[in-house]
């Protein structure tokens, strides 16, 4: 795999309008989902807001990750799965989706069904 696209929800209606909800990363080899997520993190592609501060990574429609944003001390990853998994394995379309995800931040919100 030479890039993974990475796609976020915008947190407010600003956002979307100010900053990109799409990042292409290449991929120099192999690598863990850890080092994938930090890489992710340094460049501050997702953004929080108070009422938005724990946002879920989406691998096809099951949950990878999770990041909790604390506004003094900088984002801080909590990994689904084994965070030593290869990025191959965990994202094999090559997609990467962070979105609001439901209150328990369990499955994907699909439009029909709602968010709760």
């Amino acid at each position: 795999m030479s890039s993974i696209k990475v796609t976020r929800h915008s947190v407010c209606a600003a956002d979307d309008q100010t900053n990109p909800l799409t990042l292409t990363i290449q991929a120099p080899g192999p690598e863990s989902l850890e080092a994938f997520v930090a890489r992710i993190l340094s460049r501050n592609f997702l953004q929080f807001s108070s009422s938005h501060s724990i946002i879920t990574g989406f691998a096809s429609d099951q949950p990878i990750v999770k990041i909790h944003s604390d506004f003094s001390s900088g984002h801080r990853p909590e990994f689904l799965i084994a965070p030593d998994t290869s990025v191959e394995a965990c994202l094999p379309n090559g997609l990467l989706e962070f979105v609001w995800a439901g209150s328990n931040n369990s499955f994907k919100p699909n439009p029909l069904r709602g968010s709760a």
